[in-house]
């Protein structure tokens, strides 16, 4: 998006914002209610540039000054017409012409999202931005606000004790397997319903008249949440744990196998859009660790979290199933911090495509933003809010977790069956005064049974030690 374009759409945004309240704001309320991050001084910028001009008036002195939208002498129809023929000359419309308002975006964001209704060929192009990740300072830059992130957090909020990561995502695990894999299937166009989805998770039954893709994507989708839940604890924001979710959404679906979890060395295109992500491998890894990087250091988490689903999409690392990588990464702060997950319950389509276009094109978040608090709370009003006490936890699981992975990277280093698995068992558990030893030896065989490729972290073995006594 050119500068020029860039400036219009603040402008209209905050145009759109006045017109929209019924009484005067301040400069720091304009800026606390608008969607998107500007600089202060910028956002003085362009209030005095819609001053000069006539559509917005102020009241007051230096830091008393309020700014307003005279409706009683007809301002708003000069609004309308500067947002419809000065602002928006390549065909957006504006929030007076929306007369039903949208249950996901505001007017104002749906005034921004009609840019996107020009054929993409006749849009402007766009390349991927490096200083959109350059420039983003972690704990300073500010994707969320903080009264999103207030709001959020409360809806979100489970426990009220410090608990170990992960510990409500495997409460609620199955209804999580059966939801996100739906819901992130359905947003890829997969056809399967959420009841066949539940039997596809639960029993292995595969819907009759889908193709064999539709059913993989959805048993990708479990086995990544799996690995998700199953590794809160260990799991670190590195390019490995990204390649890993990566490969194991992508499985059997890529015609390239060997692309599963690999950096793109090809070049792609994103439909309907004219976003032309990087093609140099070599940026593509660099970039995809900086992401990982800064992301980890962001204490919010739902700053973290949304940080996360733009950049990556935006970033497209691999050669397919970017999105849906995204939506399963953005998950991580959630787990790991017993929040609620984000289900993505109910999100349409056509409007998840729109926002990430627009943050493609534009990289403005505001309709990626919006989208994202109202997912949020729509996935936190599906699960029921459990503020259980530790002493109602199984608190030996979590009291003996440490334990039981060390006994199990060892049972498949030595490759030992079940009856040599159980003698060293109960032997571990004398030895480091576990109680409950035929407790623990059966969780850890549950545990055992369990695991696949993808799930292995923290146990210190290999994927080809966990192969070779898989099929021992």
């Amino acid at each position: 998006m050119s500068k020029k374009v860039l400036i219009e759409h603040e402008k209209s945004s905050i145009l759109a914002l006045l017109a929209a309240i019924d009484e005067s704001m301040s400069l720091g309320d304009i800026e606390k209610s608008l969607t998107f991050s500007i600089n202060k001084k910028t956002l003085q910028r362009r209030i005095k540039s819609l001053i000069d001009d006539g559509y917005i008036h102020s009241d007051g002195e230096r830091n008393n000054t309020k700014y307003y939208v005279d409706k009683d002498k007809n301002v708003l129809k000069n609004v309308s017409k500067v947002l419809s023929e000065d602002l928006f000359k390549k065909g957006v419309r504006t929030k007076f012409e929306n007369k039903d308002k949208h249950p996901i975006f505001s007017n104002s964001v749906m005034s921004l999202l009609s840019y996107l209704d020009t054929p993409s060929y006749a849009r402007e192009k766009s390349s991927y931005q490096f200083t959109v990740i350059d420039e983003y300072i972690p704990n300073q830059t500010q994707y969320v606000p903080e009264a999103m992130r207030t709001r959020l957090y409360a809806a979100g909020k489970r426990f009220n004790e410090q608990l170990a990561a992960g510990t409500y995502a495997k409460k609620i695990s199955q209804r999580l397997l059966i939801d996100l894999s739906y819901n992130s299937s359905r947003l890829e166009g997969n056809t399967y319903s959420k009841l066949d989805t539940q039997k596809l998770i639960e029993q292995g039954l595969s819907a009759e008249g889908k193709i064999h893709k539709e059913t993989v994507m959805i048993m990708n989708h479990k086995e990544a949440i799996e690995f998700l839940i199953e590794s809160a604890s260990e799991i670190v924001l590195i390019p490995l744990t990204i390649r890993s979710i990566h490969s194991l959404l992508s499985q059997d679906l890529l015609a390239n196998s060997h692309a599963c979890g690999k950096i793109r060395e090809v070049q792609v295109g994103i439909s309907k859009s004219a976003y032309t992500p990087i093609s140099n491998p070599h940026q593509l890894e660099e970039y995809l660790s900086l992401i990982l990087r800064k992301a980890s250091k962001v204490e919010n988490p739902f700053e973290k979290s949304f940080f996360l689903f733009v950049q990556l999409s935006y970033l497209q690392a691999f050669e397919d199933v970017n999105k849906r990588t995204a939506r399963l990464a953005c998950n991580i702060p959630f787990i790991q911090q017993n929040l609620c997950p984000l289900s993505f319950i109910d999100v349409p389509q056509d409007d998840y495509l729109m926002s990430l276009l627009y943050f493609y094109e534009t990289n403005q978040i505001e309709p990626a933003l919006e989208l994202f608090e109202w997912a949020y709370l729509r996935s936190c009003q599906q699960y029921e809010v459990i503020t259980e006490s530790l002493g109602e936890i199984d608190t030996y699981r979590i009291q003996y977790r440490a334990d039981r992975k060390i006994v199990m990277g060892n049972i498949i280093r030595q490759k030992l069956d079940e009856s040599a698995a159980t003698k060293y068992l109960e032997q571990y558990c004398r030895e480091n005064n576990i109680p409950l030893e035929d407790k623990f030896v059966s969780m850890t065989f549950v545990a055992l049974s369990q695991l696949h490729e993808g799930s292995i972290i923290g146990l210190g073995i290999t994927e080809k030690m966990f192969i070779e006594w898989k099929n021992t």
